[in-house]
């Protein structure tokens, strides 16, 4: 439990932990700055899937420049509008859907004179005749007659009108007129509310209007119906929500009257168009479920607790079939191109300025924004953002801050920054992936917490672990790999006045007859090959994870295990030893390539090692002022005489039986040397020459091999003549090269003859004890 709260308690864990908390409350409290973001990335998403092709019901008939430039400014005579119902009723087109208002009578045929006329005549009771003419004459001045009459045989018309959501603006409007709009749109009502538990829609949180542009009366009672064209925008004027409903002028709790919650344009045309009812459900926090139910079909549709609908765009402007009202009205469109066809009025002269911004497009028809939602009803197509997508969010990021902590922990800031790109990058992956199945999830938050994350996290890693790691190198880059040290400021290993027991390996070189080189070379000449030999070794040393404890003239001593624990110490001593030995194979090399610049005994160099594996203590010792990081304890010196006696045997990788176990005997070549007492102590142990990894012997060596060890076992046996015809056979295939006065069947040989004279009795263990160091 103490090991888990010490984890915990890791700074880079406490930081990680506070920055993820950081970035999971900027996730729920989403400030403006985010939504800002978050509606940016809405719109990459839409332009980096590009356009698709919408439903192929919904057209466009265009108040474009060409139409004004033929029938006149805007806006026409209503009798151009009765044309153009009666045109597109020949067409056969199914529903026809005007994203305009008409909020005022025409009287651009001086109707309002010819009746002020026609009242006067009246009552001076003039000709009747005369009366019957004017009359005439009123009725084909009446354009908002003929309108509604057009409208009327159509009956397949939906009307658009628009709310102000500002009380401000509308304030000064009397009650009576407020009144009597309200009856201009009750045809537009939504008049299948159910709502759940009895919850009052007067306390939820739906659109509001305040006031409402309406249609005039004889246009509003001839058409099939009307819905609003208002739409929402968002905090950056864009438009990326259609709202489904609208309270206006409630009359909640009011028996035998519903609330006064009104449908958009595009419901009220798709409701003609499937001859449908549109069905909510509204629960406590909301909308809960939209549905538009017919005998043919049914569509649920998905929104808010608000009841908006996220728009599933399809392009930029024009991405809808556009038709110029001027080519319909003169019959210059192809029939079937408006035939069974959603059919929408609006403008889309620049001059008009019904100009939407759009994810796709800064200046986008009005009408192509109901189009939109028309298309993804009648395909199917919609954006939905999920029940669960906060969680996912949220989870995202926490599993971020876990990876992200563990990572920079494990790796450090560049690999950790890998990793936080990755997270980044696959989260923009999925998102939209899932995007493009229709789901609509938050891209910057996930993105933006990971950032966050790892940002506070590098920077606490450059200034805090920076300066441990600054630290640890003074102390240790002398004598341990960077590796190590690496390690060492992850787990926070500190050097410490003091020592830690364990079983480590000690390793100590030296080079063979070194005190003949200073009668050879000068000063400046031994300095120079002793820094040239220590470099070599050290590189291999620190290779290996070793760890430097000092230099002694040309002798290196080092030990593996500490100050970080190392399983496989053994192993790497063993693997230093031969790669040392190797290293020193190609100084020779180069010595001697080096011609007279060397003499004879630099060119045949060699180097002895002790290794000994067993409990010791390693730390730093010495004084609160200076300290060197060292070992000591028994094995330590047990190492040290092994290196020296590796001479009297002719010998230059010698080690116990301990480390060969510890390090795996099957791994290498190796053969038995002695059980032997070294000086200062009393206990025997037994030893090995390493000759090299397994299986690379020579034919030779392995028959020298075979034969010292026959010898070996005759010789245990006592067997002193037997033993020594053996050794004698066996010293015939050592390898012999300058600098080596002996080898081990040469020390058994001459060791039969000693016993042989001085027999060590019937109870002798095999021990044999040095005399010297």
């Amino acid at each position: 439990m103490r090991r888990w709260l010490a984890a915990l308690l890791r700074p880079h864990v406490v930081i990680g932990g506070l920055l993820t908390v950081l970035a999971l409350a900027l996730a729920l409290a989403e400030p403006l700055p985010l939504r800002r973001l978050e509606l940016l990335a809405a719109d990459w998403r839409f332009l980096l899937r590009g356009a698709r092709p919408p439903a192929p019901e919904v057209v466009i008939a265009a108040i474009d420049e060409k139409s004004i430039d033929t029938l006149g400014r805007w806006p026409w005579p209503y009798t151009v509008q009765a044309r153009l119902v009666d045109r597109l009723t020949a067409y056969g087109a199914a529903v026809i859907g005007y994203d305009v208002v008409f909020s005022s009578s025409d009287t651009s045929a001086g109707v309002t004179h010819l009746r002020q006329l026609r009242d006067w005549l009246r009552a001076q009771r003039q000709d009747p005749e005369l009366l019957t003419v004017l009359e005439r004459r009123i009725a084909e001045a009446d354009h908002d007659a003929r309108f509604a009459a057009a409208l009327r045989r159509s009956g397949r018309a939906v009307l658009g009108y628009f709310f102000h959501f500002d009380p401000e603006a509308v304030r000064h409007l009397p009650e009576a007129e407020l009144e009597e709009a309200l009856a201009r749109i009750r045809n537009s009502k939504y008049d299948a509310i159910n709502r759940r538990g009895g919850v009052r829609l007067a306390l939820l949180p739906l659109p509001t209007a305040w006031a409402v542009e309406a249609n005039i009366p004889v246009l509003a009672e001839a058409a099939w119906g009307s819905g609003y064209f208002t739409t929402a925008t968002d905090i950056d004027g864009a438009i990326r929500r259609y709202p489904l409903i609208v309270r206006y002028r409630s009359l909640v709790d009011l028996p035998g009257e519903q609330d006064y919650l009104f449908a958009p344009l595009a419901i009220r045309v798709l409701e003609r168009y499937f001859e449908a009812q549109t069905l909510f459900w509204i629960g406590p926090t909301g909308v809960e479920e939209v549905g538009l139910v017919s005998r043919r079909q049914q569509i649920r549709i998905p929104t808010d607790a608000q009841g908006k609908l996220l728009i599933n765009y399809y392009g930029p402007a024009r991405t809808f079939p556009y038709y110029s009202i001027a080519d319909i009205l003169a019959g210059a469109v192809p029939p079937e191109a408006l035939r069974d066809k959603i059919v929408l009025i609006g403008a889309a002269a620049t001059g008009l300025a019904d100009l939407r911004v759009t994810p796709f497009d800064s200046a986008l028809p009005g009408v192509e924004v109901h189009a939109s939602v028309l298309a993804n009803l009648l395909q199917r197509d919609f954006l939905v953002q999920p029940w669960w997508e906060k969680g996912y969010v949220l989870g995202f990021i926490l599993l971020s801050g876990v990876v992200l902590i563990l990572a920079l922990a494990r790796w450090g800031a560049l690999w950790g920054g890998a990793v936080a790109f990755l997270l980044a990058a696959g989260s923009m992956l999925l998102n939209y992936a899932l995007f493009g199945a229709g789901w609509w999830l938050s891209l910057v938050s996930p993105v933006l917490g990971t950032l966050l994350i790892y940002g506070g996290l590098a920077l606490h890693h450059y200034v805090v672990e920076e300066r441990d790691k600054r630290f640890l190198k003074r102390t240790f880059s002398t004598y341990v790999s960077p590796e190590l040290i690496e390690i060492m400021v992850r787990n926070k290993t500190e050097p410490k006045l003091g020592g830690e027991a364990g079983v480590r390996t000690a390793f100590f070189t030296d080079i063979a007859s070194f005190s003949s080189f200073s009668e050879v070379l000068s000063a400046t000449e031994l300095v120079a090959l002793l820094n040239e030999y220590l470099t070599a070794m050290t590189e291999v040393l620190l290779a290996e994870g070793g760890t430097l404890d000092k230099y002694e003239g040309d002798a290196i001593v080092a030990f593996f295990g500490a100050p970080l624990p190392l399983e496989d110490h053994a192993t790497r001593a063993l693997r230093t030893a031969l790669g040392m030995q190797q290293a020193l194979a190609r100084l020779r090399q180069k010595w001697t390539a080096e011609g007279d610049k060397w003499p004879a005994l630099v060119k045949t160099m060699r180097m002895r090692i002790g290794i000994n594996s067993g409990e010791m203590v390693t730390g730093n010792m010495g004084s609160q002022m200076r300290m060197n990081y060292t070992m000591m304890g028994d094995a330590v010196n047990t190492a040290a005489r092994l290196e020296s006696a590796a001479k009297q045997y002719g010998i230059y990788i010698h080690c116990t039986t301990t480390t060969l176990r510890l390090a795996g005997a099957e791994r290498f070549e190796w053969r038995y040397i002695d059980k032997l007492r070294v000086v200062g102590k009393a206990e025997a142990v037994e030893t090995v020459e390493i000759m090299g990894y397994k299986g690379e012997l020579s034919d030779t060596q392995q028959r020298m091999r075979d034969l010292y060890h026959q010898g070996l076992a005759l010789y245990r046996q006592q067997c002193w003549d037997e033993a020594r015809a053996l050794f004698l056979e066996s010293a015939e295939l050592e390898e012999m090269f300058p600098q080596r006065p002996t080898n081990p069947s040469l020390v058994y040989a001459a060791r039969c003859e000693f016993l042989k004279a001085n027999p060590p009795g019937a109870d002798w263990d095999g021990a044999w004890t040095l005399t010297s160091k």
